[in-house]
């Protein structure tokens, strides 16, 4: 292991940095949490002396960059744009860890794995758990009877569930300082080139995409131009037809009739439609393609400059110099903001965009201070919260085998972290606002809603669930209504 290049991957160099840890921070209290997708940062302030800087320390668990550091300031705005920062009350540990006492560092004896004691202000322990092997790593906080109160990633090595019965000792080299500065000029550096690389991996596979629709839309805009063109050829069709219609009679397939300049023309004829139908049809889709032909130029122009805007776009990402760190991330949130137009949207962790509607049109309540349930009030409203406005890892409640509203437990990405009796409440939300109310128990479906479509061709309000379970529930109202 001492032959690795990172001193995240070397297991005494890991231990190092928990002694200095152990060293500056034991004492100390989480007073400010941030963070984002697969990312930490815990913000210590020593309350003994108050002149004492505070300690940031950054966990990352993303792919290529699996890594632990310590910090006097914030990284820069590029990088945590990058990152994908939330607010302190929207990350998920922020209930568990805002005010809770450092106690000591250390690290797994055989594995890579730095855990941090911690203490909440009411006594109770808690450990967090950094893992730094694997692709991605990954980061889990646990509490004193081994539950498992958060991830930063779904099932979490085995690992980072219990909490450790010892720490390895502290080799006599690297001594802690250095190893607390190697980790601190290292992982940044390292972060920031994997940020890079990521940035620009997605937003190569979007320009990729784009360019793709605009080519078969290019395509095939130039397809119905064709058609289009074909306006001239059946008016004189229908001409011609008009000509000699005295002449013609139902059940011909197939024609030969000269035009007003004598011209001959092959004519194919609807056996089943009399003359006049025949050459109406040939009228109709004159009219049809003029009125089309415009709109398809347009459309068409339009196409090709989309493209070509596409190709300039790729041109100036690949100028971008990822060897520039300081520069590259801005640079590439530069060209994502100017060329965003020709972009899909994405959020931070590259899933599409699914904005709520922002007049509250559904019934809400806020369970245990933290959860927030929707119900739909009508089938349209129904329609609108399942198949629109909740997100695919959202959990889905519906009374089962009696008509009532749809639920949805909000979940921020993460569903497997509702607890058991959260989702015991918000189902019994679901029966309370079925026609299940009046009885003691009610049996109600659940569902990931990425399991919920929506049969074609049906009312509103129809959803079919897949992969349900049952819960058994009394009907009641178990959280707060918000307004």
């Amino acid at each position: 292991m001492a032959d690795l290049p990172y001193p995240w991957r070397r297991h005494g160099h890991l231990a190092a940095l928990a002694r200095d840890w152990d060293r500056r921070c034991a004492g100390r209290r989480v007073d400010r949490v941030g963070g984002g997708p697969g990312w930490l940062r815990l913000t210590l302030i020593d309350t003994r002396e108050e002149s004492a800087p505070p300690v940031h320390c950054f966990f990352t668990a993303r792919t290529g960059a699996a890594l632990c550091w310590d910090a006097d300031r914030s990284p820069a705005p590029p990088v945590l744009d990058a990152l994908g920062r939330e607010k302190q009350r929207d990350v998920w540990v922020t209930p568990h860890l805002l005010g809770a006492t450092f106690v000591r560092a250390g690290v797994l004896p055989e594995d890579l794995v730095l855990v941090l004691e911690l203490r909440t202000p009411t006594g109770s322990p808690l450990h967090l758990l950094h893992q730094l092997f694997g692709p991605r790593g990954n980061t889990a906080l646990i509490d004193g009877e081994q539950r498992r109160l958060w991830s930063a990633h779904p099932s979490p090595h085995p690992l980072l569930l219990e909490p450790p019965r010892e720490y390895a000792a502290v080799p006599t080299e690297p001594t802690p300082a250095d190893a607390a500065n190697l980790f601190r000029h290292e992982a940044p550096t390292h972060l920031t080139a994997a940020l890079i690389a990521e940035t620009r991996h997605r937003h190569e596979t979007d320009l990729r995409r784009a360019r793709d629709g605009a080519e078969r839309l290019r395509d095939n805009l130039a397809r119905d131009l064709g058609a289009a063109d074909d306006g001239d050829h059946w008016r004189l069709i229908g001409e011609t037809l008009a000509i000699h219609l005295h002449t013609l009679t139902q059940g011909l397939t197939e024609v030969v009739l000269g035009d007003a300049e004598g011209v001959d023309h092959v004519i194919t004829l609807d056996p089943a439609k009399p003359p006049h139908a025949n050459m109406e049809d040939c009228f109709k889709k004159a009219r049809k393609a003029q009125r089309g032909l415009e709109t398809i130029r347009t459309r068409h122009t339009d196409a090709v400059t989309a493209l070509a805007g596409l190709e300039a776009a790729a041109e100036n990402l690949a100028a971008v110099d990822d060897d520039d760190h300081d520069a590259a991330l801005e640079a590439l949130a530069a060209w994502r903001a100017t060329h965003d137009d020709l972009l899909p949207g994405r959020t931070s962790r590259g899933e599409r965009i699914a904005t709520p509607p922002s007049d509250k049109p559904f019934r809400r309540y806020l369970v245990d201070d933290r959860w927030e349930v929707w119900v739909g009030r009508s089938n349209l409203e129904n329609d609108e919260l399942t198949h629109r406005a909740s997100s695919p890892d959202d959990w889905w409640f519906h009374a089962q085998g009696v008509p009532g509203s749809h639920v949805i437990l909000r979940t921020g990405g993460q569903p497997d972290q509702v607890p058991k009796a959260v989702l015991e409440k918000a189902a019994a939300i679901a029966a309370h606002h079925s026609k299940g109310r009046t009885s003691g128990i009610v049996p109600v479906m659940m569902t990931l809603r990425k399991y919920v479509r929506k049969p074609r061709k049906s009312a509103a309000g129809a959803a079919l669930p897949q992969r349900v379970k049952t819960l058994m529930v009394e009907p009641m109202i178990t959280g707060d209504q918000q307004h």
